[in-house]
Order: C-alpha cells, then structure tokens, then sequence
C-alpha cells in the first residue's frame, strides 16, 4: 500500500479519480455490465451444449439455472452482512472479480454435465458477491434523494449487457466453441481485478471522507452522532491528509451542503439489529419479496422460452433475438422508469414506491397470461416487451 500512497502523492488526477464519488458509480455500473454479460453470453447456447453435445435431456436445462440461483445465494449471504461487520466492501469485490476467472477456467474445461453444473455454480456465487457490494458502495456514497437515476443508468448497463449478450454467446459458440466464450469469461474477469486496483477506491473510506468534511464545513458544534460511526482504521491518515473541498463532485456536493447528518447515525438506525428484525422491516419486507418474485419470473423464463419457442412456435432459431428483444426493452425503460420514481417520490412522497411496486406485480400477472395464450410469435414478444416495464 505505501507504493499506492506514492502514486496519489505524484498523480493528484488519479489521487481525484479514485477518491470520486462518481467513479463509485462509474465502476458499479460496468461490473454489473460485466456481471449480466457474462451471464447472458450462455444462455442461448448452453441448450445446444447440453442437448447437441452431452446428449442430456431437456429437463437438466433448469438445473444449470438453479445452480446459478443456488450460487448467487451463497454469494449475496456471504459478502453483504459481512462486509457490513467488516468494515469493508473493496476486498469483496476483488473475491468476485477472482471468481468470475476462476468460473471461466471451469467452463473453458467442461466436457462433462456436472462440470456445466459447477460453472454455473461458481458464476452463480460470483454473482452474488458482485451484485451485492457494487449496489451498496452507490448506496455509500450518493444519499436516497438520488439514488433512483444512479440505480437506473446501473440496471441501464445491466440491461446493454443482456441485450447483446446472446448474440455474441452464439456468435463466439460457432466460431470456437465453448473455450471461445470461456476465454472472454476470464478475460473479463482479469478486466475487473485490473480496474479495482487501478481506480476502485473503498467506497467506506469516501463515505468517511465525506462526513469528515461535512464536519468542518458545516459547523464545529456538530455532536459525533451526526457523523460517521465507521471505524478510524478505515481511513488512513496518509489518504486523509491529500483530501480537500475540490475533490468532491456536483452530486456529492449536494449531499455533504443538504444535509449535516450525511452519514448513518447511531441514532434510529439500524446498527446492531438483528438481521431478522431488519427483514420484518415493511419497507426491506416489500421491497425483498418483489425482487424475490420478479427474479423467480425472469429466471423460469429464461429457461421456459427457449422450449416454448420450439413447442408452440417451431421458431427454435429465434432464441438469441427474443432475448435481443427483452434486453433492449429493459435497456429502454430503465433510466426513464428511474427518472420518473424520483419525480413521483418528489412529488407525493416515499409511499409511492410501494404503489409503483404494486402497478408492476399485478401488471405482470396481465403480461405473463399474454406470453402463455398467445397464439403467434409477435402477440407473445409484445407480452414479454411489457413483462420487462413490469419486472423493471
């Protein structure tokens, strides 16, 4: 580490880059691009691995979903409770960047079903470390007042990823195979260790920074309860000591000027509860079962349509454009969906959340009985198309 000191103590612009809420953001969302895409790369193909190749029946399709759901699991419960006890999110995000290699080599290897099983697995888990820390270090550093547009441009780039995705999973399966995708599963994972110790900041050290500075700049009567209750070890004096007002950007600026109490407090927050008092919280409560359902729907359909296709339609060619399809509605939606919470919650306040989640559970009821009775290929794309306003 003293070697990076050095390299902020000589390149002030790199000094500013890592240390900007914005980067936070930036990196956040290209991880999540990453994340979807490598995902994404194989949906389309591994039906054509398993049936083609391994000469394994269709119903093995959803076992390689579950798997990645299984993992993904592990994953989320094994980094964000823990990075909250820690102290820490940086090295989580490294352990993810190290399984998505780890998970390429895998793949780049199979030969066997139960290897496919453990790609998935291994995928599944990075997932979930990746998911969870880069959704939390935006959560650290931006207050809720603008969370809905950074969420939106995150899940934005999510929604780039699973739009091409497919396309270049089958492009790269026909030209070499499945090593050809495997080798850009690693590649990007190589990607993301390189950007984390080049630019990736501990996004609980800008969040210290930010109270610290708040501190000063708003009064020097402050009580320690309105500021950061993090622990001192995490922001070092070497850091501490190269910060000043012209590193903030616009957003966070905002943030540290709105309000003294810019980081969570002691006081009637949640330090110290008990997670399963924090989940019978309303608002995690909702806010967990909708994303719970809405990604149970994806997930099943995502193995359901390819079969459907083929059944109903004779149209097993056109996987990787349904896919196409979705992806670009989603990719669409997404940041004019986030534009209009944040004006809908300005507006009329914090419960138009669970409005808006209850418009789009009972809407995707309408979308999902649309795809099922459809009796043509563009009647069942049009359902899809509005299940993905609904999920989003």
């Amino acid at each position: 580490m003293p070697r990076l000191y050095w390299a902020l103590e000589r390149f002030p612009l790199l000094r500013r880059v890592r240390q900007s809420s914005s980067t936070v953001w930036a990196i956040s969302s290209l991880f999540l691009f990453i994340d979807t895409f490598i995902y994404s790369l194989t949906v389309a193909n591994l039906p054509d691995i398993l049936q083609s190749q391994m000469h394994v029946s269709q119903s093995s399709n959803g076992m390689i979903t579950t798997m990645f759901g299984i993992g993904a699991v592990i994953g989320a419960l094994a980094s964000g409770m823990p990075s909250d006890r820690l102290g820490f999110r940086w090295p989580f995000q490294l352990l993810a960047a190290v399984l998505y290699i780890v998970a390429g080599i895998v793949f780049f290897f199979s030969q066997h079903y139960y290897q496919l099983l453990l790609f998935r697995l291994i995928n599944g888990m990075a997932s979930g470390v990746a998911c969870s820390m880069l959704y939390t270090t935006v959560g650290d550093v931006f207050p809720a007042d603008l969370l809905g547009f950074k969420v939106a441009i995150i899940i934005f780039c999510n929604n780039i990823a699973y739009t091409i995705g497919p396309i270049c999973g089958q492009n790269l399966f026909e030209l070499h195979g499945v090593r050809g995708t495997a080798s850009i599963v690693i590649a990007l994972g190589v990607v993301e260790v390189a950007l984390l110790f080049a630019i990736g900041e501990e996004s609980l050290v800008i969040r210290k920074s930010i109270g610290l500075r708040t501190k000063a700049a708003e009064s020097p009567a402050i009580k320690p309860s309105t500021t950061s209750t993090l622990s001192p070890q995490l922001y070092s004096a070497e850091i501490a000591s190269h910060k000043g007002p012209h590193d903030l950007d616009s957003d966070t600026m905002s943030f540290v000027s709105g309000s003294p109490n810019v980081v969570s407090s002691t006081e009637g927050g949640t330090s110290g509860m008990p997670v399963w008092r924090l989940l019978i919280q309303l608002p995690v409560l909702v806010s967990t079962l909708s994303i719970f359902v809405a990604t149970c729907i994806q997930c099943t359909l995502e193995a359901v349509v390819p079969l459907h296709l083929s059944d109903r339609f004779g149209r097993s060619d056109s996987t990787g454009i349904t896919f196409v399809i979705f992806g670009s509605a989603l990719t669409i939606f997404a940041p004019l969906l986030g534009k209009a919470n944040d004006w809908l919650i300005e507006r009329y306040g914090d419960s138009m959340r669970y409005y808006v989640m209850l418009i789009g559970s009972v809407a995707t009821i309408f979308a999902i009985l649309t795809m099922a009775l459809a009796n043509s290929y563009a009647v069942m794309m049009t359902g899809y198309v509005f299940l993905a306003l609904c999920n989003l």
